[in-house]
């Protein structure tokens, strides 16, 4: 019965930070609530913290993965209807790449910012981002997504 419970359990909380999002830890707090809701996973159901990671870990490849394709299928859709050329849309898929690779490998100093320098530090990129897709003649909307950079957005 335990069993049972587990991986509907593991599936829910997975489920619950991918729509709420993982905010990056404050300076004084270095466990990110990521890793605390690992840590409780794990210790309720006596699970391997290494194990849970991974199905974490696995969960989330999948969703991004997921996004990607949605996101790449509406920006060839917006080439269908002429909204943008084939040239903007590969623009922007390697514009969002960059931005990937950037915010990994800047995750960890990131967490360190306080709230007022991370507010900063978005409000420079969003200028930097805005700038860059005037200078393309791309629309923002079909790079930002319903809660910032990426593939979530909804072409209107």
């Amino acid at each position: 019965m335990k069993k049972k419970l587990v991986f509907p359990a593991i599936a829910l909380a997975v489920l619950g930070v991918s729509l709420l999002g993982i905010n990056a830890a404050s300076a004084d707090d270095v466990t990110s609530p990521h890793e605390t809701i690992i840590q409780k996973l794990a210790d309720k159901f006596g699970l391997n913290k290494d194990e849970v990671q991974k199905v974490f870990d696995e969960a989330r490849d999948e969703h991004q993965a997921q996004m990607q394709t949605r996101f790449e299928e509406r920006l060839a859709q917006a080439v269908k209807d002429g909204k943008i050329t084939e040239a903007q849309k590969t623009l922007i898929l390697n514009k969002h790449k960059e931005m990937q690779e950037e915010r990994e490998k800047n995750m960890e100093s990131w967490k360190n910012l306080t709230p007022d320098e991370r507010k900063s530090q978005m409000e420079t990129k969003r200028t930097k981002m805005q700038t860059w897709a005037k200078e393309n003649g791309i629309d923002m909307q079909y790079f930002l997504g319903s809660g910032g950079f990426g593939p979530r957005g909804h072409f209107r």
